[in-house]
């Protein structure tokens, strides 16, 4: 009878045992399902991340941005469409009675760098191994009055000079005057227009660098609203089916 009994018991436990495991045991469909949600969890998890230290960085590059502002003024000069921000001190020098260059960025948020030469003309300014982009005679972006021959660079490979001059301005950097590739001045540029040209790069480069931090920030956010969204949606189609 002891033994019957002890025999019932052992099957009856083996039994609910395997239909335990046959409850546990989670499907093929289950598992990815599982795999698919912790997926976009994870990415969630990890763009909030890099918003918040996104965010921290934009934080810090704004503060730097409004300490150098207090270093330029809103120039509107009623003979030109748009204003620039320029250096302060500088508009009493301009325009230019003499060879030079300097950098301003317009309201558009647009570096842009004025070269002067008397005596002659040109339509391309160099220094080192960088060439700017060909000017020609206009008179709007290459103009001449008198004996001054004035030139507006804008673009990538102006950008490229003024980093060079801004990287290096504590050196020596000669800047070349050229017109139809040929060299028509060596000029030294003077310490007092590196250095604005410097401090106006910084400028438009902090700026540029506040605007990537703003897009990247867009960015995140918008993948957190689109996971969230997704995740949602596959929540209320799963309660549905569970539900039928």
């Amino acid at each position: 009878m002891k033994l019957k009994t002890i025999y019932f018991f052992l099957s009856f436990c083996i039994i609910f045992s395997c239909i335990s495991c046959k409850k546990i045991k989670k499907t093929d469909a289950e598992i990815e399902r599982e795999n698919w949600i912790s997926g976009f969890t994870d990415s969630i998890d990890y763009y909030q991340e890099r918003s918040r230290q996104l965010q921290s960085r934009l934080d810090l590059v704004n503060t730097k941005i409004g300490g150098m502002l207090d270093n330029f003024e809103l120039v509107k000069n009623p003979r030109e469409v748009s204003g620039y921000y320029l250096v302060k001190g500088w508009q009493k020098k301009l325009p230019f009675t003499t060879t030079g260059i300097y950098a301003r960025i317009n309201e558009n948020e647009k570096f842009e760098m004025i070269a002067t030469l008397g005596g002659a003309t040109f339509n391309q300014v160099s220094v080192g191994s960088f060439n700017s982009e060909v000017v020609p005679h206009d008179q709007a972006f290459n103009f001449r009055h008198e004996r001054f021959n004035s030139v507006y660079f804008i673009g990538g490979k102006i950008d490229t000079i003024a980093e060079y001059i801004s990287t290096y301005h504590q050196d020596k950097i000669k800047l070349e005057y050229l017109e139809q590739g040929k060299v028509k001045k060596n000029f030294e540029i003077p310490k007092d227009e590196k250095d604005m040209i410097s401090q106006t790069w910084n400028l438009y480069s902090a700026k540029r660098e506040a605007l990537t931090l703003e897009k990247e920030l867009w960015i995140s956010s918008h993948k957190i609203d689109t996971f969230r969204r997704i995740l949602e949606e596959e929540n209320q189609r799963q309660n549905s089916k569970n539900n039928k």
